[in-house]
């Protein structure tokens, strides 16, 4: 890819990206939810005009998630953050227990393996921190006791869940 096509590609990501997260804003939904689905409309489902396989596209996504947890680090207060450490596990727990059953029972009623059952089950406990805490911050709850709270709880089930799978 040449510079010039890298930086219209980059205008056109970050303009959409911008337009989409405007106009959820105005019906009242946080601006991340617009932005993820820009990247739905630009990537291949859609238009295919951004291909999440090309090189830098890849390295800025990478940067991106970095940059965007490091902000959320530095505006968290981590006396506030351990002060709600049981509420928070409560809440991982509850968060990985419920959409696991239901996720198992539901593929398990489908007709689906076990295997199957349990993967589907897994899937629903996903738990994206950086999603979490961006919805909050736009939303102006991160500093709150529960939004400490969530992340929190996002924080503990990210953890737990990569101690799973390894």
């Amino acid at each position: 890819m040449s510079v010039a096509a890298f930086f219209l590609l980059l205008v056109v990501i970050f303009v959409t990206a911008k337009i989409f997260g405007e106009l959820t804003e105005r019906i009242g939904q946080p601006a991340v939810l617009g932005e993820l689905v820009a990247g739905v409309v630009l990537g291949s489902s859609v238009l295919g005009i951004v291909h999440p396989e090309e090189e830098m596209i890849h390295l800025l996504a990478e940067l991106g998630v970095v940059i965007l947890l490091f902000e959320i680090g530095l505006a968290t207060d981590l006396k506030r953050l351990l002060a709600v450490g049981s509420a928070a596990a409560t809440v991982a727990l509850v968060g990985v227990v419920v959409p696991f059953g239901l996720g198992y029972l539901v593929a398990h009623a489908l007709g689906l393996l076990p295997i199957a059952s349990v993967v589907a089950g897994a899937t629903l406990t996903a738990t994206s921190v950086g999603i979490t805490a961006r919805v909050l911050s736009d939303v102006g709850r991160l500093s709150d006791l529960e939004g400490q709270v969530v992340l929190g709880a996002a924080v503990m089930k990210t953890c737990w869940g990569s101690s799973f799978w390894r």
